[in-house]
C-alpha cells in the first residue's frame, strides 16, 4: 500500500483563515470538506494523477486550488494547496476568493519557491 497522504498546516495564514471564516463561514466548511475529500480518495489507494473533483484545479507549480461546492448564493471561495508529491503531503497555504485569486496565487508561488523542506531524519531514524 501506498504511503498514507498527510495534511500539514504549519504554513497555512491563521490570521486570513481566522478573517475569511468569520465573514465566510459557509464557503470555507466548504473548502475544508472538500480537502477532505481529496485527502480521503488518496488514502483510499487513488493515484494522484487520477483524481477527478470538478472543486480541484491545477494553478502550476503543484500549487491546487480547492473551491466550495454545494453552499447556496455562496461567495466564490478558493483553498490553495500545494501538493507535495514525493512526500504524500498536502500543505494548506491561503484562502481567499475570486477576486483575490491572482493575488494568491502569485503570493502561494512565492511560498513554493522559497520552500525550505524539513531537515532530513538522521540515518537510524528513518522509516
Amino acid at each position: 500500500m501506498p504511503d498514507k497522504w498527510t495534511l500539514d498546516s504549519s504554513r497555512l495564514d491563521a490570521n486570513r483563515l481566522k478573517r475569511y471564516a468569520k465573514r465566510h463561514p459557509r464557503e470555507t466548511a466548504s473548502c475544508f470538506n472538500n480537502l477532505d475529500l481529496v485527502l480521503r480518495a488518496l488514502n483510499q489507494g487513488t493515484p494522484f494523477v487520477q483524481l477527478s473533483f470538478g472543486f480541484f484545479r491545477p494553478e502550476g507549480e503543484n500549487l491546487w486550488r480547492i473551491g466550495q461546492t454545494k453552499v447556496p448564493h455562496a461567495k466564490e471561495t478558493r483553498l490553495y494547496v500545494y501538493v507535495r508529491i514525493v512526500e504524500t503531503t498536502i500543505s494548506t497555504l491561503l484562502i481567499g476568493d475570486k477576486d483575490e485569486q491572482p493575488d494568491d496565487i502569485r503570493i502561494c508561488k512565492e511560498i513554493i519557491r522559497n520552500w525550505v523542506p524539513p531537515p532530513a531524519a538522521p540515518e537510524g531514524e528513518r522509516k
